[in-house]
């Protein structure tokens, strides 16, 4: 028995029958995970019930939404005004022929067909396909995958002839058709096109730069003046056909046409008569130049308003007509820009910069007497020449004055009295004067392209011509009447100018005056910025100012370019290219009336030979001449809607 019981106790898995059985939980628990599973079951049907009636419209229409597509249209954008409201820059309709590329059914067929319609090779309707917006594709099916609905355009402008064909023709050509377009339209041509700057297709770098900004990959956009400055008022927000499409993007309906709302318009503070004389009288002259001398030149004229900063002429020759870049410019028009060697592209008024000869003198005069090296009555010995730290210079034209004062020696421009006053400044007084007139830094006019010219430093002079050469003492004196590595564009060179005028206020030269939306309110002004204060003294500038009245007087170096009733100031500028060995570069700055002026203008003409005094200053001469007698050339606008 013993042996039984022993197996009988160590049995595996057998239990007595008075043992306990295992704990059970309890009830309470069991019924509270029941009650969380019931009310999350709960939670979720009245959220699928509120999801489908209280939000299911809303869900609706984001599906929707998701389905419809808009095929654009571009906006007008907004006009250009003069400050007497004359319109500048415009947009005019036009037709153009596009591609949707999802409704193509045989891509070859359909550019063949329209090949003889618009009367454009297969092979440029090809390339425009493929190529367009800045990219390149593979062959029609990327196009089609990338931009199913375009459009795409294949020809710009059409002619009425090409119009109506295409119209015919249309309801044969799927995936084909004819929208109005605005385009561009300059009425003046080439007047002005410096300053507007000219329009292009949007390229696939500026999308994506702008995209964010609600702009689309068929967008025309500003390239440059001021249609690039201010695109983002000027462009307006594009309308278009509104379809809706499937899960595969096919199109299901069309749902009809959103309207585009026009750019706003700006206004400038341009006078648009000032301007066309200026361009005109340039114009005039260059071509004198050539009459006489059989030397194609170029060169530029800017305008201001000295009391506020405003420009009221900017113009640089030779032009270019934006109007050939509205609609996409043809292949061979570029070029011929590109190639000409006088580079019509190239705003000479804000970019050209050369030494400015002796009407530099207003800024080295203003300095030396504010300084107090000189008094505003100083007499000097001119004798035509002088020893600047062992560097004899030597004043060709003058011949030496004798003894002199500040006026007489300006009127008549003294080399020899204006290298004593750069010898006494020194350099570091000269280039503080000159930078705080404005030179060696861009001024920050609204339109791009505006070059710094320079004002040599030693740290220049090494960089440029290496280590063992140095800014000598005596190249302040050549400094001082505006030769040597000095440099100044017009505009710059008009702004010291319009600083002595109104007294040392050194504005920041603008072209934007306001900014109106299509109903015609005003919606953003452009005020008056100053840069600085220039800190020189009154009566200097008041001495400066009576040298340049004189300009025209007996002894001055404009004699016989008084204008009877007319009364103005001036400053001839003469500048030695190729180290004497090429033809003059020739400046003049003036201002007038000389009692409360109105205008500072600076005449820059680029190698035409000869002297400030009979090639730059006969320009302002014009100019001053036609505005305040109130008589002007005025060009016919080219012909084209209003």
């Amino acid at each position: 028995m013993p042996d039984v019981s022993r197996r009988a106790g160590s049995g595996i898995g057998m239990r007595h029958g008075n043992e306990p059985h295992p704990p059970q939980p309890p009830l309470w628990k069991l019924a509270a995970f029941i009650i969380v599973i019931a009310l999350a079951l709960c939670a979720l049907l009245v959220r699928l019930i509120f999801v489908q009636i209280a939000d299911g419209p809303m869900y609706a229409e984001k599906a929707r939404a998701n389905q419809i597509r808009l095929i654009p249209i571009l906006a007008p954008r907004g006009r250009i005004y003069d400050r007497n409201g004359i319109v500048l820059v415009r947009s005019r309709p036009s037709f153009v022929c596009v591609l949707i590329p999802s409704e193509v059914r045989d891509v070859a067929s359909t550019l063949r067909t329209l090949s003889d319609i618009v009367n454009v090779p297969q092979a440029v309707l090809q390339r425009r396909l493929l190529h367009h917006n800045g990219v390149e594709f593979k062959d029609f099916e990327q196009v089609e995958l990338y931009e199913p609905y375009g459009p795409i355009i294949l020809a710009s402008d059409l002619s009425a002839a090409q119009t109506a064909r295409l119209a015919e023709a249309q309801t044969h050509l799927p995936g084909v058709d004819l929208q109005a377009e605005p385009v561009r339209n300059y009425p003046y041509d080439s007047f002005g096109a410096h300053m507007f700057g000219y329009v292009g297709q949007i390229t696939e770098e500026e999308y994506r730069k702008r995209k964010r900004q609600g702009y689309t990959s068929n967008d025309v956009v500003g390239k440059d003046g001021i249609e690039a400055r201010y695109d983002h008022y000027l462009r307006g927000v594009p309308g278009g056909e509104q379809v809706e499409v499937d899960a595969q993007g096919q199109l299901v309906r069309r749902l009809g046409q959103l309207e585009s709302v026009p750019g706003d318009s700006l206004t400038l503070s341009i006078d648009w008569r000032l301007q066309v004389l200026a361009e005109t009288a340039l114009r005039t002259h260059i071509a004198d130049i050539f009459k006489q001398r059989r030397r194609h030149i170029s060169g530029g004229v800017v305008i201001l308003d000295p009391h506020t900063g405003g420009v009221l002429a900017l113009a640089s020759y030779p032009s270019f007509n934006p109007n050939d870049f509205a609609a996409g410019i043809k292949e061979s028009i570029y070029a011929s820009y590109l190639n000409d060697p006088l580079e019509p592209l190239y705003d000479r008024a804000i970019a050209a910069a050369t030494a400015t000869g002796s009407s530099f003198k207003m800024v080295t005069g203003s300095a030396a007497i504010s300084s107090g090296v000189i008094t505003p009555d100083q007499v000097l010995y001119d004798s035509g020449a002088w020893n600047c730290h062992g560097q004899l210079f030597r004043d060709i034209a003058a011949r030496g004055l004798g003894s002199t004062d500040f006026v007489r020696a300006l009127a008549a421009s003294s080399d020899g009295y204006f290298y004593q006053l750069g010898d006494r400044l020194g350099h570091e007084r000269l280039r503080y004067y000159a930078e705080q007139y404005g030179l060696g830094h861009t001024l920050g006019i609204d339109i791009p392209g505006e070059y710094p010219g320079n004002w040599p430093t030693e740290q220049w002079v090494q960089e440029t011509f290496g280590k063992g050469y140095h800014l000598e003492p005596s190249d302040v004196c050549q400094l001082a009447i505006g030769q040597g590595a000095m440099q100044a564009t017009p505009l710059q060179m008009a702004n010291i100018a319009a600083t002595v005028v109104n007294g040392g206020i050194l504005f920041r030269p603008h072209l934007a005056s306001f900014v109106t939306n299509p109903a015609g309110r005003i919606v953003k002004r452009f005020g008056p910025e100053i840069i600085r204060r220039v800190p020189v003294t009154q009566i200097s500038l008041r001495q400066v100012r009576a040298g340049m009245a004189k300009v025209t007087d007996p002894g001055g170096t404009a004699y016989g370019l008084a204008i009877p009733g007319i009364p103005f100031g001036g400053k001839t500028g003469t500048v030695e290219t190729d180290g004497g060995n090429g033809p003059n570069t020739t400046w003049f700055v003036a201002y007038a009336p000389i009692e409360h002026p109105t205008i500072a203008m600076a005449v820059f003409m680029e190698r035409s030979g000869g002297y400030g005094a009979d090639t730059a200053a006969p320009v302002a001469h014009d100019i001053i001449a036609g505005y305040f007698a109130n008589s002007i050339p005025s060009p016919t606008p080219s012909a084209a809607a209003p």
